[in-house]
């Protein structure tokens, strides 16, 4: 007589030997997973918003706008300056709340920051130059979310290829 092997089938428990019938056993064992289940997604999801939750921070914060500005200023006479490509930089301070300071981040800057407070509606325009002497510009903003874009400038007509964006917040 030969041996053959069940493979994956087990006989089903007689409703006799157990006090429970199977289908509630069963419904139980999914409760019980379906909860431990949730309880572990909520936790992976509880760790990532306190991870990712910003600090508050004593010094400046410079926020590097991530488009950068590209194209040729003019000069005080209107005549052609010098060839502007670089980002520029947002900085605030929480000592300083509602002010915002721009400065470019590669050297020479003749740039012009238009920008608008979303929080409030406030908008205004800031403008640098980054050579000799080198100036920069201060705006104050207002405290909220800030966007801006970024143009050459300059006396006559400059000409900004790549206009610069970014957004910010100021404290």
């Amino acid at each position: 007589m030969k041996y053959h092997r069940r493979v994956g089938i087990s006989p089903l428990p007689s409703s006799a030997s157990h006090d429970v019938p199977l289908s509630l056993a069963r419904s139980t064992r999914r409760v019980a997973l379906c909860r431990r289940v949730g309880i572990v997604v909520l936790a992976i999801l509880v760790t990532a918003v306190v991870t990712s939750m910003s600090r508050a921070s004593a010094g400046p914060v410079d926020t590097v706008l991530p488009i950068p500005v590209a194209g040729l200023a003019t000069g005080p006479t209107g005549l052609g300056g010098p060839l502007v490509g670089q980002h520029v930089t947002a900085t605030t301070d929480t000592e300083r709340p509602g002010i915002t300071e721009f400065r470019g981040t590669e050297g020479i800057c003749a740039c012009m920051v238009h920008w608008r407070n979303l929080t409030t509606g406030v908008a205004g325009t800031s403008n640098l130059w980054f050579g000799l002497p080198a100036t920069g510009g201060t705006a104050i903003t207002g405290s909220g979310v800030l966007v801006a874009t970024v143009t050459t400038s300059g006396a006559g007509s400059p000409i900004t290829v790549l206009p610069g964006a970014g957004l910010w917040i100021v404290p």
